[in-house]
């Protein structure tokens, strides 16, 4: 039987501080078929009950959620990897250096989904490919919008 939570451990709290590559899944507003994409500007905050990340104000991702707010994230970390369930809601178009969207998700279940007696001991890695300084710029942006 899975052993599921109503929020995130302390340690997936610490896991989902921003940089973590993420899988997003949300149904295609359409066809009601799983739509897959990643994220990595996502922060969990300290109460465990809930995860903000942004998103580009276009993506398909927002209007997915905005037609159907369920949302899954598929996150490795914390030795296992987690189902994290719950409902979304998007934010207002917000103007900076790019225009974002924010999505705020209440956390309804938490799930390690990993193989009876599987463990992850290295966790995915990734570069940005894009100018350091624009990077720094966008990430600061983001992580600010996702503190409030």
């Amino acid at each position: 039987m899975a052993n599921t939570e109503s929020s995130l451990s302390k340690e997936l709290i610490d896991v989902l501080q921003g940089e973590k590559i993420v899988a997003l899944i949300t149904l295609d507003e359409k066809t009601r078929e799983p739509h897959l994409s990643a994220v990595s500007w996502l922060k969990a905050h300290s109460d465990g009950k809930t995860i903000k990340f942004a998103l580009g104000h276009k993506g398909t991702s927002v209007t997915n959620i905005q037609a159907n707010p369920e949302v899954t994230f598929g996150v490795i970390g914390a030795g296992g990897y987690y189902s994290i369930k719950g409902k979304a809601t998007i934010s207002d178009v917000i103007e900076k250096s790019m225009k974002y969207r924010v999505a705020t998700v209440n956390i309804e279940e938490v799930e390690n989904v990993i193989f009876y007696g599987g463990k992850i001991t290295v966790e995915p890695e990734y570069e940005k490919t894009y100018g350091e300084e624009l990077a720094k710029k966008l990430d600061q942006e983001v992580y600010d919008l996702l503190s409030d």
